[in-house]
């Protein structure tokens, strides 16, 4: 799967194009090439442990092969200001809070709400 998600990805390139591949959590996919068609790498930081390593480890990764990295934390609320000293605030593009409404729509697997900070996590996405 991860070479022919390689190849696709690599064939899906056209002018004024942007493609969003989500890929599972982890790093698997870096072995398997799948970031060689990207241009750049998001990584959604939960605040959990877990998740802070993660991006460290992408992080390195992404630079090894010459690939920009962004983060956007995720989950957001009184409890989880912590996460942000916790990253290289450099690669931080955005947050998104903690929404109940969120949580509920992904647990029943409808579909999301819309943010208002997405756009602006796009924007700065595109912008860079």
């Amino acid at each position: 799967m991860g070479a022919l998600a390689r190849e696709f990805i690599e064939k899906l390139k056209a002018d004024g194009m942007h493609v969003i591949v989500d890929t599972d959590a982890g790093i698997e996919h870096f072995g398997r090439g799948v970031e060689a068609g990207c241009d750049k790498i998001v990584v959604v930081i939960d605040p959990s442990y877990e998740s802070v390593q993660l991006s460290e480890k992408i992080s390195e990764m992404s630079a090894k092969i010459n690939k920009p990295v962004f983060f956007v934390l995720n989950r957001m609320n009184e409890d989880a200001v912590e996460l942000e000293s916790l990253v290289d605030k450099t690669k931080v593009i955005g947050s998104l809070p903690f929404d109940r409404n969120v949580f509920k729509a992904c647990l029943k697997g409808s579909r999301v709400p819309k943010m208002d900070e997405m756009k602006k996590i796009v924007d700065r996405l595109l912008a860079n």
